[in-house]
């Protein structure tokens, strides 16, 4: 199937690139008088900050004034026009915010190249005072490897944490818990910033919690990162990125209310001459109620032998708090010196009810239980990075050092009762968990020539896990009646556990001049994992090694139009809460424990793309991708004569996924903005030891749409379907929300207020799943109560200038000259 697939998307993709169908309405064909074609390229950037500015409108006129190609810069501000005859023409470059530029004439004589060099754009006048930033970027681009939804442009993200803007962005789905997948897989590596952090990689529902929306740039989907990128993640890399420094004093505050979420931000960003401080504390609280309602069967040699109801009602108070300081150095504009302190603390106390009724032929086993769930974690985030660009245009050497100690805890407290009222069991447990992670990280980059677009990348990473949990049991189980507990032995342990990775990797990009771009590496990861415990569990070690390619070429047809095939390896590596074989009996029909025997899954994913972006800013976006793991990490569930649950994780499957995804933005308007995006796959479980298969087909949307009215009021509406999910022994059903919201700018722009409300036609959504093996089957209705409303109030201060960013480009040492051209 493989073999197969990769012939058609190799067939496709250099059928397309030699005929160029898609061009043929934008580019003309050459006359056939044998005249040479003629290049006009440049830079287009920031005067002040010298940043390379991109989707930056130009048009080529000649020097009568008649239109002649029209194009956007690229995300680096590069741009580039093929004119088939000679003559004198005329570029003109405009964007929102800056003051047209208009250049002095440009005379080709045919057959030759004219590199304009650095075209810097001035601000407007009075845009420094303002509060807005201005040069809106569209709500959804493409840049290479990866899918860019701006989150800053999406008024609706004025409330809300990093859960709802997740929502919003293209190929992700969030399930009615709050859990994130990215084409069907929850295996998703999530960087801050370009960064990793522990909280994210451990608890990755809760911290997503504790970042207000406010405070996202945007989001970055790479769904086959290159060889700088780590191999963990199976289904691609998440990249959080914040929203930017700004020159000068400034600061923002806000404050969002609701029936179901609340939430405070405030920042402080100061810069002076080469220093820049920036200080971000947020809060926020959250309350979820659910309602789920379990009938199972127990099935033995084909006949069923018991039966299962249980009800359960759940709320779950959750608060959390973020905070941030980072510090910047620049001796010079070659060098950068930066620190980055972080603080993450949370909790989600649940309270629960359940009722339980077990009819089997040795009898009926009924009771109510009242549970207690605790969690908590605190995780601190310690970063030093220094970046340093040469004389050489791109040539770059950056090193960060990172240092994160986390502590946790998990703890339940369980109490049943008979149906006269009688308590008749009770149950603690808690655990205790801590853990440091270190890192430390060198990248080079070596440009092959002036141009910097041909490069080198090279690196190594270093890194050390360290974990402990220590884990125990109490319970009456031995004398119902008593009111003291004892301890259980047998379910009572400390496991710690380390993991050393060494990585090393080696890339290399090139373009041509007939417009292909090559991308090809290769990672090396090293391995070393273990874990011990106190009592009789025996301890394990395992060391292995992981070579991981990637590849990516693309095709530009024309101005707008532009191919690309992708081929990369991802690893995921079980963590300490997969492995930990403490048993959480917080339901003891239904217990959870993890598997110290679990190994690495390598999922390999092809991928072929194809982009199309408009002067005007219209975005088309599509791509069909292969993926295949044959040693899955796969949730499994068993069920004994007694009718108990028994869930932990094996290596028992493998699983593949053919699917296709489709994504645009455009401006219907000057005022009126719509974003939507579809993705179809079809996944297929095998576990060949259980004798065990399952597929289906799945398809999920998303839409946004926003309209700006000259009064400073902006509506909003945005949503997202998605028809569930599959397993190896089940699948889900359906999952969906809708949002409205209404924003208007006060006080010069320098605040606003916005009102969301959340599905406002519902109460709440009922979500079904059904789990199936030999020995059981089961039927799973769960009400999610998910009806808000928020009102969110913001506050900005100081200068909205972007402060230069010294990671684009050198700026001083081997700078080009700087032509000006005329201003308008």
């Amino acid at each position: 199937m493989l073999t197969y697939f990769l012939r058609i998307c190799f067939a496709v993709f250099f059928m397309l690139a030699i005929h160029q169908p898609f061009a043929v309405a934008q580019v003309p064909a050459q006359p056939a008088t044998g005249k040479k074609t003629s290049i006009i390229s440049g830079l287009v950037v920031d005067s002040a900050t010298h940043k390379p500015l991109d989707f930056v409108t130009l048009i080529l006129t000649s020097d009568k004034g008649a239109v002649i190609k029209t194009a956007a810069s690229a995300q680096n501000g590069t741009f580039t026009f093929e004119v088939a005859n000679g003559g004198n023409y005329i570029l003109n470059a405009s964007y929102m915010g800056y003051r047209n530029y208009t250049s002095s004439a440009i005379t080709l004589k045919g057959g030759g190249t004219i590199d304009l060099g650095r075209i810097a754009l001035h601000q407007q006048p009075g845009m420094l005072s303002e509060v807005t930033v201005a040069g809106k970027k569209a709500l959804i681009q493409n840049k290479g490897d990866k899918i860019i939804y701006n989150a800053s442009s999406d008024v609706s993200n004025k409330s809300g944490s990093a859960s709802d803007v997740f929502r919003k962005a293209p190929m992700v789905t969030v399930d009615a818990d709050g859990g994130i997948k990215m084409r069907g897989s929850s295996n998703i590596k999530v960087l801050l910033n370009g960064l990793p952090s522990t909280i994210l990689a451990k608890n990755l529902k809760e911290a997503l919690k504790t970042i207000p929306a406010s405070s996202i740039e945007s989001i970055e989907v790479i769904t086959t990162p290159s060889a700088k990128y780590e191999a963990e993640g199976a289904a691609g890399v998440i990249n959080i990125v914040t929203k930017k420094k700004m020159q000068g004093t400034s600061g923002n505050v806000d404050i969002s209310g609701g029936n179901l979420e609340q939430s405070a931000a405030a920042g402080l960003n100061v810069a002076a001459g080469k220093f820049n401080f920036n200080l971000s504390l947020n809060s926020n609280r959250e309350r979820n109620r659910s309602l789920s309602e379990l009938s199972r069967q127990t099935i033995f040699e084909g006949q069923q032998i018991g039966n299962l109801f249980q009800r359960n009602e759940s709320v779950t108070r959750s608060k959390g708090a973020y905070g941030n300081f980072s510090t910047e150095f620049r001796p010079d504009s070659t060098q950068k010196i930066g620190a980055t302190v972080s603080l993450w603390h949370g909790s989600w106390p649940v309270e629960s009810k359940l009722y339980n009724l077990y009819n089997s032929p040795q009898g009926t086993s009924e009771y109510n239980q009242n549970s207690n769930q605790d969690g908590k974690f605190t995780t601190f985030d310690l970063s030093l990075n220094y970046q340093k660009k040469f004389r050489q245009v791109g040539q770059e050497l950056s090193l960060i050092g990172q240092y994160s100690p986390s502590n946790d805890q998990s703890d339940y407290l369980t109490q049943q009762y008979l149906p006269t009222g009688q308590r008749s069991f009770r149950e603690t447990s808690p655990n205790r968990g801590s853990g440091n992670d270190k890192s430390l990280q060198a990248d080079y980059v070596h440009p092959l020539g002036n141009a910097g677009k041909n490069i080198v990348e090279t690196g190594v990473r270093y890194s050390r896990t360290q974990s402990k949990s220590a884990y125990s049991v109490f319970n009456n189980r031995n004398n119902p009646s008593s009111v003291d507990l004892t301890e259980d032995p047998s379910r009572s342990d400390t496991m710690n556990y380390f993991q050393n990775i060494f990585a090393g990797y080696f890339s290399v990009k090139f373009e041509t001049k007939n417009h292909w771009a090559f991308r090809s590496g290769l990672r090396y990861e090293s391995t070393n994992l273990g874990g011990s415990f106190q009592g009789p569990i025996p301890s394990f070690k395992a060391k292995f090694g992981n070579f991981v390619p990637s590849m990516l070429i693309t095709k530009k047809l024309g101005e707008f139009h532009e191919l690309k095939l992708n081929y990369t390896e991802r690893i995921r590596r079980p963590w300490i809460w997969d492995l930990n074989p403490y048993v959480n009996a917080s339901d003891p029909r239904n217990l959870t424990y993890g598997n110290p025997n679990l190994r690495p899954e390598i999922t390999r994913m092809l991928e072929a793309g194809y982009g199309y972006t408009s002067a005007s800013g219209f975005s088309l976006n599509s791509s069909v991708y292969f993926n295949s793991n044959r040693n899955a990490i796969e949730s499994l569930s068993t069920l004994d004569s007694l009718g108990i649950s028994r869930t932990t994780s094996r290596n028992i499957a493998a699983n593949r996924r053919l699917g296709t995804n489709v994504f645009t933005s455009l401006q219907l308007n000057p005022n009126w903005s719509l974003s939507a995006g579809a993705e179809f796959y079809h996944v297929w479980f095998e576990s060949k030891a259980l004798n065990v298969k399952n597929d289906a087909n799945f398809y999920s949307f998303n839409f946004n749409t926003a309209y700006v009215f000259s009064s400073g009021y902006t509506i909003q509406a945005s949503g997202d379907y998605s028809n569930g999910y599959v397993t190896l022994q089940g699948r889900s059903s359906a999952n969906y929300t809708y949002r409205f919201s209404a924003r208007k700018e006060l006080l010069n722009k320098k605040a606003s207020v916005t009102l969301g409300i959340n599905n406002p036609f519902q109460n709440r959504f009922l979500q079904k799943s059904f789990t199936s093996a030999s020995t059981f089957n089961s039927t799973s209705n769960s009400w999610h109560y998910n009806r808000s409303f928020s009102l969110a109030l913001s506050y900005r201060f100081g200068s909205m200038q972007a402060a230069p960013d010294y990671s684009k480009g050198n700026h001083e040492q081997g700078a080009q000259p700087v032509r000006r051209g005329r201003g308008n």
